[in-house]
């Protein structure tokens, strides 16, 4: 049996989008072959994968898997690639707000445009604002849990290297627990707004973006400086800008929401 599927970018995070809602693609969605799909080069290629499901509770239900099959709780770039692929396929209406899950919880999402949506993310945990860690030498980080976890460094200059030396480092460091976290390095800009690198864990490498990496640098950029007030613009490796802030019902997410292209693979 062959796959269809599309192709979705999220400001840069790209992911192979799944219509589950019939269990008839379950027999390609196991470590090996989901791996296979998201390597590059070889494949279609793409950060991780979505597949949207059924849901009696919600619109519908989001579960992500990382480029080498592992599943994840959830992804802030793909959430809103999901929305837009919803609309797609006609289960929800651009413009008009609805809920939908993932394995972090219960989110709400509205498509914006053609190629934008926003979604609200579970509400943040923050462990803590900074902390010196020693690798091979200290690094102050910040850390939260915005559907994943996250460790924030912030630093004046993005390109001096310290993000390729340290940040698969820390990425595994005991202070995150068994699972280890994904590490944003971030500079802040004389405006307030953020300019931000991830390596991502399950990637195991830098991606063009990460929404909740974006949530949580947000979150503990407001908290640590003056400049920075909410809703902040974050500009990610792809060169995009996305956007978080927080209302009165919790922190969102807003940006790029794109379909790239539809297949079909080959049997």
């Amino acid at each position: 049996m062959s796959l269809k599927f599309l192709k979705m970018s999220g400001a840069g995070n790209d992911f192979i989008m799944v219509d589950n809602r019939d269990g008839a693609c379950s027999n390609h969605l196991h470590t090996e072959e989901i791996a296979s799909l998201c390597r590059r080069g070889l494949s279609a290629g793409a950060d991780g994968l979505i597949e949207i499901r059924l849901d009696p509770r919600h619109a519908f239900a989001m579960k992500y898997y990382n480029s080498d099959g592992s599943p994840a709780e959830m992804c802030g770039n793909g959430a809103r690639c999901i929305c837009r692929f919803a609309v797609e396929l006609g289960i929800v209406k651009p413009g008009v707000e609805f809920f939908f899950s993932s394995d972090a919880g219960s989110h709400r999402g509205i498509v914006t445009g053609n190629s934008e949506a926003k979604i609200w993310v579970t509400e943040p945990v923050l462990h803590f604002l900074k902390k010196n860690i020693r690798i091979e030498n200290e690094i102050q980080v910040g850390f939260a849990d915005t559907g994943v976890p996250h460790a924030v460094v912030f630093t004046d200059d993005l390109e001096d290297g310290s993000f390729e030396k340290y940040a698969s480092i820390l990425r595994s460091h005991r202070e995150f627990g068994l699972a280890g976290a994904n590490v944003n390095w971030v500079k802040v800009q004389e405006d307030g707004s953020l300019i931000m690198r991830t390596y991502e864990r399950g990637v195991e490498g830098e991606t063009l973006a990460c929404g909740t990496g974006a949530v949580a640098s947000a979150l503990i950029a407001a908290e640590r400086f003056d400049s920075v007030t909410l809703p902040v613009r974050i500009t990610v490796r792809s060169g995009l800008d996305i956007t978080a802030g927080r209302d009165s019902t919790g922190w969102w997410l807003r940006g790029e929401a794109r379909i790239v292209y539809r297949a079909e693979t080959v049997s």
